[in-house]
């Protein structure tokens, strides 16, 4: 290639020689001195030159080619340097690492060194502690040793404290026989001597006695019976002298004007001097308007004499009879009697609290019966989600042939379900709310809030004991729930009419217990709240109700002291309540609280919570309003707005 570049080319080598040169500069001479007539010779320099063109073409062409071979050459020798670098700079990277390794490895194996040296410390500790426990576990064995042996003679001396005492029981069952015999022969002489000195005792006493109480009771006798005739003989002259005035007022009104003042003046007199004369009247006239009528002509109509003064005192004033008794002209509203528990039935039922597992609740409808069923105007009913469900359609589907006022939608009080307000929004049926309370907490406010803004009314099932505390927190949640709300619905309690209770703890003591005390301070403050009511539901007592009879049925003495004994108890705790909430808030249920554990008839509470409210001395509009009005204000929004 070299070579190559450097020599001269065919075409230099043409154009360097001598005679190509010196015939061409001669033959340029000649033409110009010759004429262009004659026609010149071609000479063989051009094909010369263009031989050399074609040799430095060739050449020219080979050396581009040697070029381009070099060229490729190169790039690959330019591919191999890379390569070797980049080999070179793996190389050198790979011993970095294994520098870094090497220097991992050295920081190891120091740490290693000094983990065994650790180890070998510990070890050294272990076998220490070996001996340790190896020197306590022979003195342990020694002690075992030793107890062994003491147990050993204490069980010697428990053989011998058995033989002991079987010796001395068996001395104490003969002293017991003979304490025996000595107490029954003891008794027999007690026996004897007292039948004798009763039956001697008894002769001196009756013959003492007899004497003594034949004086006294003849004395008391005619004491008695000269009361009793004065009385009498009073009575019936005074009734005879009432009768004689009577005539001679008779006799005034006919007689002449001379002898008014006189017979009037007597009748007067008589009349001052005998404090029963209306009293007298009453059983000889047929009317007392009569009498009133007599009266007010003989004062208004008749000179007035001057009254003498009196010559005897004058008898306090009494109470007729007849105050006591409504008279026969149809006023009974003026002489009220308490009504007979028997009596008060309320006209309508609207049962606030009805738990059934189906949709057609029948077996309240059997519980129910005839007597309850027929006065049934109306139940709030409580379903399981699923039948819930199925029951809201069947009743927007065909709502006038139901007797549900409205459906109880459970939630959670902590955390409501946003599920329900779709479902309550949807349903087309009175909706109303439940929940459990065990405690107060944030979340729970949260909750009765949200409960209480759609305007439902919310029943509370208390599930817990109310201490002051909690008390004081429970009013605490409901201030807060209902805080900024324009209209508060209704808010029922339940498990609180009648509370929770021991049976086994008699009346008695339950009058004066701190817990009975702590429910009357607690109903006094709940009551404070306008927009609480209470459920006077079954008790949650752990007990089944008491089974109460068909009308005319008999029934045991047991049963009907058990019922006494409930109904006692009912009315304990219904008189603090009525006391507080009145008549006007308290809603009959017949289903108990879910925490109760003891069963309930229907019909059976029923008549318990009739009869035990009726026996409070109350009126039929009280009874009217907690079987039916409440129920219905809260729960059909009739009659009564939100407050």
């Amino acid at each position: 290639m070299r070579d190559a570049t450097y020599s001269p080319s065919p075409l230099l080598r043409v154009l360097h020689d001598p005679t190509l040169l010196s015939s061409g500069s001669t033959e340029n001479l000649r033409r110009d001195s010759k004429h262009a007539s004659r026609p010149r010779r071609e000479h063989r320099s051009p094909y010369l030159a263009a031989a050399a063109i074609a040799e430095e073409q060739r050449q020219a062409n080979h050396l581009k080619s040697l070029l381009h071979t070099s060229g490729d050459r190169l790039e690959q020798e330019i591919r191999r340097a890379e390569d070797a670098v980049a080999r070179a700079d793996f190389a050198e990277r790979q011993e970095r690492e294994a520098l870094t390794r090497a220097k991992v490895a050295e920081g190891e194996k120091d740490r290693l060194r000094d983990e065994a040296v650790r180890l070998e410390r510990e070890v050294r500790d272990y076998q220490i502690l070996l001996e340790a426990s190896q020197r306590e576990t022979r003195r342990l064995q020694d002690d075992i040793c030793s107890i062994q042996r003491e147990s050993k003679e204490l069980q010697d001396s428990e053989a011998k404290a058995q033989e002991l005492i079987f010796k001395y029981q068996t001395t104490v069952k003969e002293y017991e026989r003979q304490a025996k015999e000595r107490e029954a022969q003891i008794k027999v002489l007690v026996d004897t001597w007292y039948e004798n000195g009763r039956e001697d005792g008894q002769e001196e006493g009756y013959e003492i006695g007899y004497e003594d109480g034949r004086k006294l009771g003849r004395a008391e006798g005619l004491k008695r019976g000269r009361k009793e005739g004065v009385k009498e003989g009073r009575e019936q002259g005074r009734n005879e002298e009432r009768r004689n005035a009577i005539e001679a007022f008779d006799k005034f009104l006919s007689e002449d004007s001379d002898d008014l003042k006189r017979r009037v003046r007597r009748w007067a007199r008589s009349i001052y001097m005998a404090d029963e004369y209306t009293e007298s009247l009453l059983p000889l006239c047929s009317e007392h308007s009569a009498i009133v009528s007599i009266t007010t002509y003989a004062h208004a109509f008749l000179p007035q004499p001057a009254m003498a003064p009196r010559k005897f005192p004058k008898d306090l004033p009494k109470l007729p009879l007849s105050a006591f008794t409504p008279p026969n002209t149809g006023t009974l509203e003026s002489f009220p009697v308490p009504p007979s528990p028997n009596s008060l039935q309320p006209v309508k039922v609207i049962d606030a609290n009805v738990v059934s597992k189906d949709a057609s609740y029948s077996q309240w409808k059997k519980e129910a019966g005839q007597a309850l069923g027929s006065k049934i105007r109306g139940i709030v009913l409580a379903l399981p989600s699923g039948e819930l469900e199925k029951a809201l359609a069947e009743h927007k589907s065909n709502p006038k042939d139901s007797q549900i006022l409205s459906f109880t939608v459970s939630f959670d009080l902590e955390k409501p379900d946003p599920a329900l307000e779709g479902l309550i929004s949807s349903s087309g049926a009175p909706i109303s709310l439940s929940t459990i309370f065990t405690k107060v907490t944030p979340e729970a406010v949260e909750g009765l809030r949200w409960a209480l803004k759609g305007g439902h009314s919310v029943d509370i099932d208390v599930q817990a004991t109310l201490s002051d505390a909690l008390l004081e927190g429970f009013e605490d949640l409901m201030a807060k729930a209902t805080a900024d709300l324009e209209k508060v619905p209704p808010i029922v309690l339940s498990n609180i009419l009648p509370p929770p209770h021991d049976l086994d703890l008699p009346i008695v003591k339950l009058m004066n217990h701190p817990t009975y005390l702590a429910f009357q301070s607690q109903v006094a403050a709940l009551s404070l709240i306008p927009q609480v009511y209470v459920k006077f539901l079954p008790p949650s007592w752990d007990a089944p109700t008491p089974q109460t009879p068909f009308p005319g049925s008999p029934i045991e003495a047991a049963d009907t002291q058990q019922i006494k004994e409930w109904k006692r108890r009912i009315k304990m705790y219904l008189g603090p309540v009525m006391e507080a909430f009145g008549y006007q808030r308290i809603i009959f249920g017949s289903s108990p609280s879910s925490s109760s554990k003891g069963p309930s008839n229907v019909a059976d509470w029923y008549e318990i919570a009739r009869e035990s409210l009726a026996e409070l001395g109350i009126e039929q509009d009280f009874v009217d309003a907690v079987f039916y009005g409440n129920a219905e204000k809260v729960y059909a929004g009739k009659n009564e707005e939100a407050v």
